[in-house]
């Protein structure tokens, strides 16, 4: 019996420790919303009419930093190529980006890839990145609302295919300004990508993607 009761209580103080790290703690439920209506694709990061952009790009990763540029291009079909290369025109990656009918996931296609980055945890990690950027986001169906308690904004919350994915707005107005992922028991943060509310030529003047836990930051900084 002393074995069983100094299991449950090692169970009771985790399950008191890991609410401090929920990230949903910072929202309030709000109640839902139909995004089915004309106007909500608009608050996507590159929304209906984005056609090219290019990025000064800076990805440190694991202590190692590569830099460079970056193109964003989108295609009729709804797909997209990435590319990343340095201004001395090494190809650090070029992916394609092809979308499947659920869950905002892209998937990832590797033209060509520099072998340090060649790793099938971080090709993981780019295809959510870019699945949370580029895909198709909360717009077209009833999602559910959060308020946050501190900051001004409202939470659109979405399953995914790793989790779930939030997408941040000041009032369903503006686009979105941070784009979040979280999961597990207690919706730890999993992924920060935060964009600049400028847009020009419909795509945003900043990205910084990071992500806790995980010694990875890419920022993206369009080029004029």
């Amino acid at each position: 019996m002393k074995i069983f009761r100094s299991i449950f209580l090692i169970c009771i103080s985790a399950l008191l420790l890991f609410p401090a790290g929920c990230y949903m703690k910072q929202y309030s439920h709000s109640g839902k919303v139909n995004m089915s209506g004309p106007g909500y694709d608009e608050l996507m990061p590159f929304p209906p009419g984005f056609a090219k952009a290019l990025y000064k790009a800076r990805l440190e990763v694991n202590g190692r930093e590569f830099s460079g540029l970056m193109m964003i291009k989108s295609f009729e079909d709804n797909s997209y190529k990435v590319a990343f290369f340095s201004e001395l025109g090494l190809n650090f990656f070029d992916f394609e980006l092809r979308p499947i009918e659920n869950m905002n996931h892209l998937n990832l296609y590797i033209h060509n890839i520099y072998s340090p980055l060649d790793k099938t945890f971080l090709l993981n990690k780019f295809e959510k990145y870019f699945s949370m950027l580029l895909g198709s986001g909360p717009h077209g169906d009833i999602q559910k609302t959060y308020l946050a308690k501190e900051d001004v904004g409202i939470m659109i919350l979405m399953k995914s295919y790793k989790g779930k994915d939030g997408y941040i707005s000041t009032n369903l107005i503006e686009p979105y300004k941070k784009i979040v992922n979280v999961g597990g028991i207690f919706n730890k943060n999993r992924i920060n990508i935060t964009l600049s509310p400028k847009r020009i030529n419909y795509s945003p003047e900043s990205i910084l993607i990071e992500q806790p836990g995980f010694r990875l930051r890419f920022n993206l900084e369009l080029v004029d």
